[in-house]
């Protein structure tokens, strides 16, 4: 068999998929062939898989379901301690914090796409939610099943339902808003500059139920060994200026010159670089503004006029006319046709 492409998972949010598949009756197979996986893939629990092909699985399988919030669905029916290693080693820290501080190191060993860091604050810390090798836009439905992983397993470790102060998403659908507000028990925030979950100093204070030194000190040097394994991150430049183009759309600041300097590099050897990858900087702002225009579309309490500010147009008939550009149609024309789909499909949503 042939390596999987890097960066790479254990599998853990496609093999939760595909248990809901099962259960409502719909076909995996054509899912599978079109994210480019095999059932051997998902169900080899020793192998790791694509992160790229687990991202793309979830997104065709939230289109066939017609569930715009499957990953965020998915894992609040998850069990965390089916991430294994790295969900075991941060149960055993003392506390909520510690938890936290060893998901930050380890975490990589489940999905070597996702960076996290924490931010310290005088009254709490940050968590904050990076992606490297994928652009952000094309992994929603797996950024919604980790970052709520991650909730549910300092629940899971803390024995309570403890919640975060604020969260914020990139992306996100207003019409699900009262969904993650139950969820997360705090205030929400779509179209943030980034995926972050806030916790109170108290909450990070807070003991685990799980706690175990003697487990930690046999588990650290394994996931020591494990983490040197994941060393390796791959990726496409063109991934990196997706999600730095990303989160200053709606600033309109989309200058090629500014987001070379953001980056470290001149906006020559962006072009330059981008070249090498077949794309310029123009068709790579221009496909990730059509990309998130028919995300946005999917979520009909968001106003077209909206939808042209959150892609960094002057107006909406900027937008249509760029969407016309795009698809021969307009973009309520698209939209009619997709609420059309969802309706049909809504018998097998959650």
């Amino acid at each position: 068999m042939h390596a999987p492409t890097l960066p790479t998972v254990t599998g853990f949010a496609a093999r939760r998929l595909t248990a809901l598949l099962r259960e409502r009756n719909v076909a995996l197979a054509p899912l599978l062939r079109g994210a480019g996986l095999t059932k051997h893939d998902v169900f080899q629990r020793t192998d790791r898989i694509s992160a790229a092909a687990q991202s793309k699985l979830l997104e065709l399988a939230s289109d066939a379901l017609g569930d715009d919030a499957l990953g965020f669905h998915l894992a609040t029916r998850a069990n965390p301690r089916e991430a294994g290693l790295l969900f075991y080693v941060a149960s055993a820290a003392k506390s909520i914090g510690e938890a936290l501080t060893l998901f930050e190191r380890y975490f990589r060993i489940a999905n070597e796409a996702v960076h996290l860091k924490i931010i310290q604050k005088s009254n709490g810390a940050i968590l904050q939610i990076g992606f490297l090798g994928l652009a952000r836009h094309r992994v929603q439905q797996n950024a919604e099943f980790g970052i709520a992983v991650i909730l549910k397993a300092l629940r899971e470790v803390a024995g309570r339902n403890i919640c975060p102060t604020e969260a914020s998403f990139v992306l996100g659908h207003a019409s699900k808003l009262r969904d993650f507000e139950r969820f997360y028990g705090c205030p929400i925030a779509f179209g943030a500059p980034a995926d972050c979950l806030v916790f109170a100093a108290e909450t990070l204070a807070l003991p685990l139920v799980t706690e175990d030194a003697d487990l930690l000190e046999t588990l650290k040097p394994i996931c020591d060994a494990a983490l040197r394994e994941r060393g390796t991150r791959k990726g496409t430049l063109r991934a990196l200026v997706e999600n730095e183009v990303q989160k200053t759309l709606t600033r309109g600041s989309i200058d090629k010159s500014d987001i070379a300097k953001g980056m470290g590099m001149s906006a020559r050897t962006l072009s330059r670089r981008l070249a090498d990858e077949n794309v310029t900087y123009l068709e790579l702002v221009d496909n990730l503004r059509q990309s998130l225009a028919h995300q946005y579309l999917k979520d009909s309490s968001v106003s077209l006029a909206q939808i042209a500010w959150l892609l960094g147009y002057e107006n909406a008939t900027s937008f249509s006319h760029a969407f016309r550009r795009w698809t021969g149609q307009t973009p309520s024309a698209l939209r009619r046709r997709l609420t059309k789909s969802e309706t049909n499909s809504s018998k097998t949503a959650f």
